[in-house]
């Protein structure tokens, strides 16, 4: 790729010891959270007599109000409640007996199997008893009930749908818990050998189910259908070594992160980083080998190796990978209309190919605008694609769509991808503008077009904002890659702002434009990023969280500090879900977690805020960091522009400031001119 050094190809820093991933946070992980007291129940508080099975299976609160609770109304879910004693006691003699029948099936079935293939196909045997009712046979294979001496134990995958099953079983007597489960992952793959030998079909498709679920929506890098029928078939068009093994490591991380194992540890994923740190370095030897196929899978896989590099800390490292990405999928066409790439003589393709090249096109003209945004880069796509959904088509696309939060079955929802592409791309091309607009800033004066310039981009975000159809707003879908969105709205916003605030002559008189001030307008940005924060919380809790909320909880949990006040109870839970949920990731992304953590940190030491409105819960997670200092090597990786905002002016000054008496600092700034606290 021609261009600058920053720009170039990333052939062997990948494989950099110094720039190898690290699966998990520095420090010893075997120290867990405190865990606090349970709060005592008062005398006088009401208690509910029966929770529904919604809110039970969600470990959520009840109010036990019938036909529908409140929670189940708000989240438009199935509210049922349990029978009686003798109603439960009658189901369960049910699944007694159900579980004798199919028992007694299975070992027909392994009697005469046996006798002639011996004990390979025993295993086939019970996986497809267990595929067929994975409810009964969890606590079976749990108890390894069938092993005997003749039939060597079967070790069962260790990261796998299948897991998690048997994990539920085994804490409860009742096999209620699994049912909020699904019963085979979403992604299903039978021929995983022909790429990797890392994993068996059952891993990978539990693996790519994670990543398609919670990571693709954000920006559909990668088409799941052509995906999914290149690596059954052993095709290269849409599938690659590389590619697989970029998925799967996502899928790894993303379950190293996850709540959803309910394993009594919520550190104990040896399993998961012991195989995803052999995936990375498969990925380490694939590039090396496939960086020069032209294909689109080696530009997605490069520009998803970026964003794992921007996640883990390295990213100067990471965004040369992204616009390596980005400029390989234009040397394809993906930006034009029509290309040669995604043409068929297949009729029933047509529209299959259409519709991929459409999401992947809008998801590298997306991923490479925020990469140009956060980190002061020309944007290598100048123009958004001219392949796009229109309203109508993606409408059309949306029908009958649903989503579930993997692995879990509920709550089930509209996601409206197509639609959110179609509206998502009108606010990246403002993004991808604003980006090349930021470039002469420092170096240049704020004059009067620049003005004027802001305030008509402003404009156009706002009536890009009311340009939305409610099913795409997050008052009616609460789906992950919805509240992201407006998370990203807010964001640009806020973005927006800081060219002003950061660029502005203090001594000047520069008069304030009713129209466009970017000091309210960006508080306003930052309280409503707080809100979609508690939303997400309150939606999906810590099942999983897409990587982008990394940034969100930084921003967010940052700006809380500042606006902690006696009597609003709001900012301290914002920061407690900031806090918690950057710890909850960084079990498995680690590096940037951790940095953003400590930024938190660092802006708590530096503005001492009341502790009485610090929750516990922020109090525990920091003091697990005091022994984690920052290096000289973490300062110098970090090249992103991340906006820490509500900083006071001068490193170290305390009290209790807010609002206009804060100024925006960048993250590497910050750290360094604090480095009483952080660098050791």
């Amino acid at each position: 790729m021609q261009g600058s050094s920053d720009s170039s190809s990333p052939s062997d820093d990948l494989s950099s010891p110094q720039t190898s991933l690290e699966l998990v946070p520095p420090g010893n992980l075997k120290i867990a959270i405190p865990r606090l007291p349970a709060p005592s129940i008062k005398a006088n508080q009401q208690r509910t007599a029966r929770a529904c099975v919604a809110c039970r299976a969600r470990k959520t609160k009840c109010d036990g109000r019938k036909p529908v609770c409140r929670q189940c109304r708000r989240l438009e879910l199935v509210c049922n409640y349990a029978g009686s004693k003798r109603e439960r006691q009658q189901l369960e003699l049910e699944s007694v007996r159900t579980k004798v029948a199919s028992y007694e099936s299975l070992l027909r079935d392994i009697l005469t199997e046996s006798s002639r293939q011996g004990a390979s196909s025993i295993e086939d045997l019970i996986d497809k008893h267990f595929q067929a009712s994975p409810d009964v046979f969890a606590s079976l294979l749990a108890a390894r009930s069938l092993s005997d001496t003749t039939i060597p134990p079967r070790q069962q995958p260790g990261i796998s749908l299948h897991r998690m099953h048997l994990t539920l079983a085994a804490k409860t007597r009742s096999n209620a818990a699994t049912n909020s489960l699904a019963t085979t992952p979403l992604v299903q793959v039978s021929n995983i050998q022909f790429w990797t030998d890392l994993v068996n079909n059952t891993t990978a498709s539990h693996l790519l189910s994670l990543f398609f679920v919670w990571e693709n929506p954000t920006w559909h890098l990668v088409d799941r259908e052509m995906f999914v029928r290149d690596l059954e078939a052993g095709r290269k068009k849409f599938c690659s070594s590389l590619l697989v093994h970029t998925l799967l490591f996502f899928g790894c991380v993303n379950a190293t992160a996850s709540s959803s194992y309910h394993l009594g540890r919520i550190t104990d994923r040896r399993e998961e980083k012991a195989l995803g740190k052999k995936l990375y370095s498969a990925l380490q030897h694939l590039w090396q080998s496939e960086k020069d196929d032209p294909g689109l899978p080696t530009a997605q896989s490069s520009i998803m190796i970026g964003l794992l590099c921007c996640t883990f800390g390295i990213d100067r490292l990471g965004t040369r990978y992204i616009m390596h990405g980005a400029q390989l999928s234009r040397d394809l066409g993906l930006h034009r209309e029509s290309t040669p790439y995604f043409s068929t003589d297949v009729d029933a393709d047509v529209d299959a190919m259409s519709r991929c090249h459409k999401f992947i096109a809008c998801g590298v003209f997306d991923v490479q605008a925020l990469a140009a945004q956060v980190y002061r880069k020309t944007p290598v796509w100048d123009q958004p694609p001219a392949a796009s959904f229109s309203r109508e088509e993606a409408a059309g696309f949306d029908e009958g769509d649903e989503w579930k939060p993997y692995p879990y079955l509920t709550p089930v929802f509209r996601p409206f991808f197509h639609t959110a592409a179609h509206f998502r791309n009108g606010l990246v091309m403002i993004v991808n503008e604003i980006a090349s607009f930021a470039l002469k800033f420092p170096d240049a004066a704020l004059n009067q077009n620049d003005w004027e310039y802001g305030r008509r981009t402003y404009q156009r975000l706002r009536e890009w904002r009311a340009s939305l159809p409610s099913v795409v707003l997050p008052d009616e879908n609460t789906s992950p890659h919805i509240l992201t969105l407006h998370m990203y709205y807010q964001a640009t916003v806020v973005s927006l702002c800081e060219i002003f605030n950061l660029n502005t002559d203090p001594t000047s008189n520069q008069p304030v434009d009713p129209d466009f001030d970017p000091k309210s307008i960006k508080l306003q940005a930052l309280d409503i990023i707080g809100s979609l924060i508690l939303l997400f919380q309150t939606a999906h809790g810590l099942k999983s969280v897409p990587i982008v909320m990394l940034h969100y909880f930084c921003v967010g949990g940052v700006h809380a500090i500042s606006q902690l006040r006696p009597l609003d109870i709001k900012w301290s839970l914002v920061l407690e879900s900031c806090v918690v949920g950057l710890w909850h990731l960084s079990l498995g992304w680690g590096r940037m977690c951790t940095a953003f953590l400590r930024t938190i940190e660092l802006v708590m030491k530096a503005t001492k805020p009341d502790p009485t409105l610090v929750p516990p819960k922020v109090t525990a997670v920091l003091q697990l960091l005091s022994t984690n200092l920052w290096t000289a090597t973490d300062v110098s990786s970090l090249a992103a522009d991340y906006v820490v905002h509500h900083v006071p002016a001068l490193a170290g000054q305390t009290g209790t400031q807010t609002g206009s008496e804060f100024r925006a600092q960048g993250l590497e700034n910050l750290i360094r001119t604090m480095d009483s606290f952080s660098i050791s």
